[in-house]
């Protein structure tokens, strides 16, 4: 059963919403945040951050830490009044650090699992890297629930291409056109041999900003929505313990969100598409 991307939309935002608004009530059994009290006693922050996956976390040939969620976590300490510290730690060890109390938030495009969710708490999304459908500028956009007789590209293999095949088992003339990587499936749409292209949102934004325009690329693209059941949402995580600090992270978040700092950030990592 297919739901309407409006409410699938819905589900995911209020899951989302429904853990954060969990996480805040901790506070009334954790009064005490001992990240809180380190990291106003040391006026520093620690993110634990995968290192290995830019252009969100990298680091340089001289060990410096660099990316998106870099400038992010050093933004959001100087909101907080204090400086920001990296440690690189793989992906799956990420939690742990916050279970044993060694570092005090994960920033580090970071999806939520619910199953650990007696363990650490999160904030809302501050990137979405699900999948998005990519068309033609002066293309009429494309509604998901109006694909008949519509083909459309996605790397082989790929989630994308996944959810091309099952909707083509219940929408007409639906065809599937499989390409080797995402760059390939969108290379279809701008030569036309394809409606629209579904990758995820960081190689869209990456390949509609480049600035190596070809007589190839017959068309320039946009993106013409996301798809809200293939959402990819990028979060940090805190210690269940830390309440404290996760309103603050929170409350930063916010005004980095408000007063566009964080579509700053984006534009300058991912490109104007992904203002």
């Amino acid at each position: 059963m297919r739901f309407p991307p409006r409410l699938l939309l819905l589900f995911s935002s209020l899951f989302i919403l429904s853990l954060f608004l969990a996480s805040l009530f901790i506070v009334h059994f954790f009064p005490e945040d001992q990240s809180w009290q380190r990291i106003q006693g040391r006026k520093t922050i620690t993110f634990a951050t995968d290192a290995t996956f830019p252009p969100f976390a990298a680091l340089d040939e001289n060990g410096i830490f660099f990316g998106f969620d870099i400038d992010l976590g050093n933004e959001l300490a100087k909101r907080l009044g204090v400086k920001a510290e990296f440690e690189a730690v793989s992906y799956d060890g990420l939690l742990g650090t916050l279970i044993v109390n060694r570092d005090d938030a994960v920033l580090s495009a970071f999806v939520i699992q619910p199953e650990r969710s007696k363990e650490v708490s999160y904030t809302l999304s501050y990137f979405n890297a699900g999948i998005v459908l990519v068309t033609r500028v002066e293309q009429d956009s494309i509604l998901l629930n109006n694909l008949a007789n519509k083909t459309l590209s996605a790397e082989y293999g790929s989630e994308g291409d996944a959810l091309i095949r099952k909707w083509s088992r219940v929408t007409v003339g639906l065809k599937a056109l499989p390409m080797k990587d995402s760059s390939e499936a969108m290379q279809a749409v701008e030569q036309g041999k394809a409606d629209g292209a579904l990758v995820d949102a960081v190689s869209a934004y990456q390949y509609i900003s480049r600035r190596d325009v070809t007589a190839e690329r017959l068309y320039k693209l946009k993106i013409a929505v996301r798809v809200p059941e293939a959402d990819a949402h990028y979060v940090m995580a805190v210690s269940i313990k830390s309440p404290i600090l996760l309103r603050e992270l929170s409350r930063a978040l916010d005004e980095i969100k408000n007063d566009g700092t964080l579509s700053a950030l984006r534009v300058k990592w991912f490109g104007e598409a992904a203002k």
